[in-house]
């Protein structure tokens, strides 16, 4: 290792040293614009770390060796690049650069096809391959965070094999709210691809981008362009090997602190202390301290990731063909628990003359997960509730077994077995196009995905030395499923300029979507020796633990796009699709989904002139239009099914089989989401400032819901179309690349909000949930919390009896939480004195990104945040002796009130019955979790090509970069602040129980040739 590390460090140094070569030649001269010098050009020699800057004449000299390759390099940020070729002699050379409008005319991909980037009348955003570059991500979600206006991403746990939540612009229903992910023309995920192929991603947010997927975009589309070939043949291979650090664990108080606040909690409850001051006064000199959650868990555990790649394009042929390796341990402690995942991808593209062309786009990926084979959630909670005046391991190496418990967590990891998952995806496109005429293209597509799941699960039984020992009995489970989707579409698309300076561009297609799917499971118990743990080697299968499930859905759509654009100054385009799915009655079955835009380039106007040498380009645009959802877990809701089983009736206390009829509703039809979007694009100082704003208004009408039915119907609520919900918001993104001297500079960033708000339940109010509860109410955001509203602590016994309590208490005492009376009926009950009290989703997400260049350096780093969020946490994270568990107590539950210490941020500290009045749903338990994290900072050194060359190679550059490095957050009770536990049941953590999110520090290295 000393080795290598050595050969690199004189790489670099080599590489820094490189200006310092014999030079015996020099070229001057003098860098223009048309309006005249240009200070602080970039003069290079290619190849090389050779070069300069000019001056405030734009003037400039370079001094080189004679064996060098004398190419000069000249560029500014907004200016075309010039390579000026210098002759044998030359001493001098004046250049001209052209402004650069490349950024406008950059080809965007939109819904089958693409566009130029000046011609966009939706809200799109895009992001390219630098996003994926050198992060320490495990998937691409988690390099998208942060990158794209809108585009909402929480990664709430970095559990091996877990993938981030995602939305676009909020929360439009209540049944589904997953964007559509579309990877070359395939729908599928981005949970599986290579983040290392990704060439770009683009994110349709409003109809008028969207529309042309009809039923399958009200939640927005992402497009996912992997890459393709470019240029001569080059191989490339990357590496990232880095370490992960658990972050966020709560602080708990010592041993000695945890004894003492355990006979306060005692004595304030009516019972006698539990531990003498002599016992206090040993804790505190000799421990122990031992934290159970935290003993889960290693303090480091490797990541690394590895991708080869193979690409080139000649005149009819390009090529790109990739292998990836991506390796995640797992932080738990045990027996080499983690994730793996093997990518292959081959994107191939064959022109035959003028007029066809083939391509075809397939990948394969495994999935291996190897982790514990039980629960995390049951793993940590008992863990957590564990004071820290016991020890995990006692001192002959067994496992205890403490405050009640009847396992151990740490034995569960470290024996109880393991839980193996092989999931494999083969996804392919492939494609024939034929251009009958330069004009008209015509392009028919088979695309599909292929998946396979397999799960063994070996539970084993686990030997205590401890009485009281559960977990005796092993189990084997094994699940197996597999799904088919097919995806055939044709389309025809003309583009011709029909007037003067005046682009017809019409589209029209057809698709048919697929969709089948199998899942088969079977448990069994016992097996003699806990060993050799497969199903065959089991004593009993456990009925409750046999099932098989199957369904299939279809959709057939056609679709059409008519865009017009006049001098590139007029813009028009109009979208349509019409869906049929099977998820509704012939009645009912088919929609029809519309979307008009328009933009004006007021920069291409006359009267635009006086300003346009500080304005370059200026375009306002607006689009309405709807789409369709039809993303409903009931696929066959529309139609009453028979179900069969072995336990519908009784006769003599005895089961009998019988059938009976679902619930159905044969009228049910689309859910619709219109869309209204007002943006405007303003670009300063020749493209270099860009600046974009977005307004939107999106309305989702006939939303299903199951309403109530009269009681003589006898079958249940069927799905009605019968909500309304709403989400008006606003974006804003700014670009601005600029230099200084040397030193090229960029900075991007992008702010959001998003106001979610329940139109209309037909009158109806649905409330969710236990020990959290949120609530469903016309003129509130979906979800919002709904419970008791906390009025401080009452500081005396006669402030109790002046004032209204609970009614669901027994006992409530001074040092207890005081609630507001909402009725006024001198009582505190759930039924008249809840409130709303905020909602889980979070506003005003940001993301600011900076990159610097400087010869061969390159520095970067993404912060990322939330402005505003509520979150609701319960349980034993939060609470001192929850449910009357022995623990836990935190550093936090020190500030307790006590009659001396009115002004404390806990209430008094209680066990039992004395506990029920503080444990309330009420707003005490609701944090603020606003964050700021650096996400991603990267360091790297590109050596210098007249080092590399000698080598053969074409780049190769170094580099070091954290992940999750620093959050800033008032959210401090030893979560993560982005934590969160599902939409229905309003966002909140399960109470704690989660794997935390992991910090990452790596390092890499690129290499071409």
């Amino acid at each position: 290792m000393q080795k290598h590390l050595f050969k690199i460090l004189t790489l670099l140094l080599i590489g820094l040293s490189g200006q310092l070569y014999a030079q015996d030649r020099s070229i001057s001269g003098v860098v223009r614009t048309d309006d005249g010098a240009l200070p602080g050009a970039s003069v290079t020699l290619k190849g090389t770390t050779i070069g300069t800057i000019t001056d405030g004449d734009g003037r400039f000299n370079v001094s080189f060796s004679a064996s060098e390759n004398p190419i000069l390099i000249v560029s500014f940020i907004g200016y075309r690049q010039e390579e000026v070729v210098l002759t044998s002699g030359q001493t001098s050379v004046d250049i001209t650069l052209q402004a650069d409008v490349s950024t406008l005319d950059e080809v965007i991909v939109v819904g089958y096809g693409t566009k130029k980037k000046v011609n966009l009348t939706g809200a799109v955003s895009e992001v390219n391959d630098q996003a994926f570059s050198g992060k320490p991500v495990v998937n691409a979600y988690q390099a998208l965070q942060g990158e794209a206006a809108g585009v909402i991403i929480q990664q709430g746990t970095s559990e091996p094999g877990t993938n981030p939540s995602i939305n676009i612009r909020g929360l439009n229903t209540i049944n589904g709210n997953n964007p559509l992910v579309v990877v070359d023309g395939v729908i599928g995920s981005l949970n599986n691809v290579n983040p290392n192929d990704i060439k770009s991603v683009t994110v349709l947010k409003d109809a008028a981008s969207a529309a042309i997927y009809g039923s399958r975009a009200a939640s927005g589309v992402i497009l996912v362009t992997t890459k393709s070939g470019n240029g001569a043949p080059s191989f490339q291979y990357s590496a990232n090997i880095g370490v992960q650090q658990p972050t966020n664990f709560p602080d708990a108080a010592d041993s000695w602190e945890y004894a003492a606040l355990r006979n306060e909690a005692l004595v304030n409850s009516g019972f006698a202390p539990q531990f003498t001051p002599e016992q206090i006064a040993d804790f505190k000199e000799n421990g122990p301290n031992v934290f159970h959650y935290r003993e889960l868990f290693k303090h480091t555990a490797p990541q690394s990731n590895h991708n080869f790649s193979l690409n080139g394009k000649n005149e009819n042929t390009d090529y790109y063909i990739s292998l990836g390796y991506q390796d995640q341990n797992s932080l738990f402690k045990g027996p080499d628990y983690g994730y793996t995942r093997y990518n292959f991808r081959m994107n191939l593209t064959q022109k035959v003359g003028d007029k066809w062309a083939f391509s075809g786009r397939m990948s394969f990926v495994r999935n291996d997960i190897k982790d514990h084979a039980w629960w995390t959630e049951w793993l940590i909670e008992p863990t957590v509730r564990i004071p820290t005046i016991y020890r995990d391991v006692d001192e002959n190496g067994n496992y205890t077994l403490v405050s009640g418990s009847n396992g151990s967590s740490l034995a569960r990891l470290e024996k109880g077995g393991m839980r193996r998952s092989k999931n494999d995806e083969a996804l392919g496109n492939f494609s024939v196009e034929y251009k009958p005429i330069p004009s008209l293209t015509v392009k028919a597509v088979l695309s599909g995905t292929i998946t396979s799941n397999k799960t063994h699960e070996f539970r084993k039984a686990i030997a205590y030395a401890y009485p009281g020992g559960g977990d005796t009995q092993n189990s084997v489970a094994d699940q197996s499923g597999s799904t088919v989707y097919l995806n055939p579409f044709v389309t025809a698309n003309f583009n011709k300029e029909v007037v003067a300076g005046g682009v017809l561009d019409l589209l029209v297609g057809a698709s048919s979507e697929n969709f089948k799917n199998d899942f088969f499971g079977v448990t069994g118990i016992n097996v003699p020796g806990n060993e050799f743990g497969v199903i065959n080697n089991t004593s009993e299968l456990l009925r409750s633990g046999t099932y098989g499930t199957g369904n299939e859905w279809s959709l057939r759509s056609y679709f059409g796009r008519a865009g017009f654009t006049y001098q590139d100054k007029y813009l028009f385009e109009a979208n349509l699709r019409y869906d049929g799915s099977s998820r509704f009655s012939s009645d009912n079955r088919w929609g029809f989904f519309p979307s008009v835009s328009a933009g004006w380039v007021l920069s291409k106007e006359s009267f635009f002139a006086p300003v346009e040498n500080i304005i370059s380009f200026a375009k306002v645009r607006g689009s309405w239009g709807q789409v369709g959802n039809q993303d409903i877990s009931d696929l066959y809701g529309y139609q009453s099914l028979v179900s069969v089983s072995s336990n519908v009736y009784g006769f003599g206390n005895k089961p009998v089989s019988g059938a009976y009829y679902s619930v159905s509703n044969a009228g049910r039809s689309w859910e619709t989401t219109t869309m209204t979007n007002i943006g405007l694009d303003v670009n300063f100082l020749s493209n270099r400032l860009n600046f974009g704003l977005e307004f939107f208004n999106n309305e989702t009408r006939d939303i299903l819901l199951q309403l109530p039915v009269p009681a003589t119907y006898g079958l249940g609520q069927p799905f009605q179309n019968a909500g309304t919900v709403r989400n008006r918001g606003w974006e804003v993104t700014v670009e601005y690349l600029f230099d200084t001297g040397e030193v090229q500079h960029s900075i991007n960033a992008n702010i959001s909000d998003n106001l979610n708000e329940v139109i209309d339940l037909k009158g109806r109010e649905f409330v969710a949930g236990g020990d959290v509860q949120t609530i469903l109410r016309e003129g509130y955001p979906m979800y919002s919390y709904y419970g008791l509203k906390s009025d401080g602590f009452f500081n005396s016994n006669e402030e109790v009896a002046n004032h209204a309590t609970p009614i669901f208490a027994t006992s409530v005492k001074a040092g207890d939480i005081r609630y507001i009376d909402r009725n006024q009926d001198g009582d505190i009950d759930y039924e008249g004195d809840r409130f709303i009290l905020s909602n889980p989703f979070p506003r005003y997400t940001f993301g600011f990104s900076y990159g610097m260049k400087w010869k061969g350096f390159d520095f970067s780093f993404l912060l990322q945040g939330v402005g505003k969020r509520s979150q609701w946490v319960r349980g034993e994270i939060v609470e001192a002796f929850h449910n009357s568990n022995e623990g836990p107590v935190f550093n936090r539950h020190l500030d307790r009130w006590t009659p001396t210490n009115t002004d404390a941020s806990y209430p008094r500290l209680t066990i039992g019955s004395e506990s029920v009045n503080n444990a309330a749903r009420s707003d005490f338990w609701i944090f603020d979790a606003k964050y700021m994290r650096i996400k991603n900072i990267q360091l790297g050194y590109t050596l210098p090509q007249s080092i590399i060359r000698k080598a053969g190679l074409t780049n190769v550059r170094f580099y070091v970069t954290g992940l999750n490095v620093l959050t800033f957050t008032p959210f401090d009770i030893g979560l993560d602040p982005e934590v969160n536990g599902g939409i229905a049941a309003g966002g909140a953590p399960y109470s704690g129980r989660v794997y935390p999110v992991a910090r990452v520090f790596s390092g890499g290295v690129d290499i071409k040739f």
